[in-house]
């Protein structure tokens, strides 16, 4: 009887653990979700703007040492994307990659996202941290292409899918 009881106030805990980790990790997702449209929206305001300053500080301190030619690439983007944006819809993601060793904590973001302005439709993906090194935390990759130009609207954009550090322009989806 003793030992019935024993398990049974065991399982009880065991699922009271579960449930408490089972909301923790839904409001952490919610804020992933939270952090990449946030990335998103502060994207598209500096393309809107055509404001270098602004995607600069979007970049992490690290890509940009790593970049030789980031103004030239600020200004082809603000070329290429035309418009005021009207709307835009998350195409895939955030995929979340988090790893955790020793108190200390990286976390790394993909998204997909397509953008309609009142002139051009257009497909965005971007790869960004979130949690790190301050030098690693910002975007690190946006691929961007016209949905005109893409081969297939039926899956989301990603460009070559190496992300390589930059903005990369017309790249077609893999």
């Amino acid at each position: 009887m003793k030992k019935g009881i024993a398990c049974i106030l065991i399982i009880i805990a065991l699922i009271s653990f579960c449930s408490c980790q089972m909301e923790d990790n839904m409001g952490f997702w919610s804020s992933d979700h939270d952090r990449a449209q946030n990335q998103i929206e502060n994207l598209l305001q500096a393309i809107q703007d055509k404001d270098t300053d602004l995607l600069k500080s979007l970049f992490a301190t690290k890509t940009l040492n790593e970049l030789q030619t980031f103004d030239e690439s600020a200004g082809k983007l603000f070329d290429y994307c035309t418009g005021s944006v009207k709307s835009y819809d998350d195409g895939a993601g955030p995929f979340v990659e988090t790893e955790k060793e020793d108190g200390f904590v990286f976390q790394l973001m993909e998204s997909s996202f397509d953008v309609k302005t009142d002139l051009c439709e257009y497909r965005f993906a971007m790869q960004f941290i979130t949690r790190g090194n301050a030098d690693e935390i910002g975007i690190v990759s946006i691929y961007v292409i016209k949905a005109i130009d893409d081969v297939n609207l039926d899956y989301a954009y990603w460009g070559d899918g190496k992300f390589l550090p930059g903005i990369h322009i017309a790249i077609p989806n893999i």
